[in-house]
């Protein structure tokens, strides 16, 4: 990936990225306490349980985290690392990983 494509979806999934993370952080604290249902204005149980626990909620949560953290890594490795072999191998450990977390979550939704 160019290092200005990484860029923009770097700068391009912050800002969902941003909100869909304070959202499930909020909606799992409205789940357990009903303090944090007072104090979020707007999600009392039935809301914060189609939030929190929505299968596209949490699949569109994922993409957005699988894309920004790789095109985030991309720029690391393009500005920090100067040896070939090490950007490669960090660069296919993090495709590797990042395959592993999606395995993971879908065959956690499927399954």
């Amino acid at each position: 990936m160019k290092t200005n494509t990484a860029l923009k979806l770097v700068e391009w999934t912050s800002f969902p990225l941003l909100l869909f993370t304070g959202l499930m952080v909020v909606s799992g604290y409205a789940l357990t306490s009903t303090s944090a249902q007072r104090a979020s204005l707007f999600l009392d149980f039935a809301r914060a349980s189609f939030v929190h626990l929505g299968r596209l909620f949490k699949l569109s949560l994922l993409l957005l985290l699988l894309a920004h953290s790789y095109a985030g890594m991309e720029l690391f490795i393009a500005r920090r690392i100067r040896d070939e072999r090490l950007k490669a191998f960090i660069e296919y450990s993090t495709i590797a990983f990042l395959v592993y977390v999606a395995w993971v979550a879908i065959n956690g939704e499927i399954g």
